[in-house]
């Protein structure tokens, strides 16, 4: 009789850091980057910054495959569709992690905020990141993704003590045009009240549409 089994394994992550932390660093970015994207190529989006006084982290998701076929350039993902419940707790038991062992204890010894944006696929992994695991942030930037469909955030209050953006695309290719207001009702009808704004554009990132969007 077939039967399926999980077993607990260590295993490698990756991340990566861009600026240095100093008596003048600003805040600290953590920045979770979408699928078939690698963190060190996606930090770099944020090198403005890191030149303008912040610290920025870039974990990596835990799978890695090709981006096209069977061989080339390399992304990574954070979760698929087959044994999700495992994926999900794995890389919420990784952030947590990086944040209480690297991140944390920076910011409290030099008394800055901690700020989290997801983009595209890391903007699911970023909502249910902050519901399911224990990491707490000063503001949440969900950027041209989903919030995580399964979940029901009214059972998530302290998910509230953090300041929430959700950022959309105009013209973005992989969500209808009904998309943003979906997003916005979903956490308007748990009792929230995000921040949000639509840029002209498509399913991009940088730091220019940050501030247009009023995040930085």
């Amino acid at each position: 009789m077939l039967k399926e089994h999980h077993i607990p394994v260590t295993r490698t992550a990756r991340y990566y850091t861009l600026g240095e932390l100093t008596d003048n660093t600003k805040e600290i970015w953590i920045v979770l980057h979408g699928h078939r994207q690698l963190a060190g190529k996606f930090i770099l989006q944020f090198e403005e910054l890191a030149n303008s006084g912040s610290l920025l982290y870039a974990p990596e998701g835990l799978m890695r495959l090709y981006v096209k076929g069977d061989h080339g350039d390399v992304g990574a993902s954070w979760m698929t569709k087959e044994d999700r419940e495992s994926d999900i707790k794995d890389y919420v038991n990784y952030l947590d992690r990086l944040f209480f062992d690297e991140i944390e204890p920076k910011a409290k010894l030099n008394k800055i905020n901690i700020n989290a944006l997801g983009f595209s696929q890391g903007a699911a992994t970023l909502s249910r990141w902050l519901t399911l695991g224990r990491a707490k942030v000063n503001k949440s930037i969900f950027w041209c993704g989903s919030m995580a469909h399964d979940l029901n955030y009214a059972d998530y209050p302290e998910f509230r003590q953090t300041e929430i953006h959700q950022v959309f695309a105009s013209n973005d290719p992989y969500y209808k045009s009904d998309f943003p207001e979906s997003q916005i009702q979903l956490l308007k009808n748990a009792g929230f009240q995000p921040k949000s704004f639509i840029f002209d554009g498509g399913h991009e990132i940088n730091v220019e549409l940050m501030k247009k969007a009023g995040i930085v």
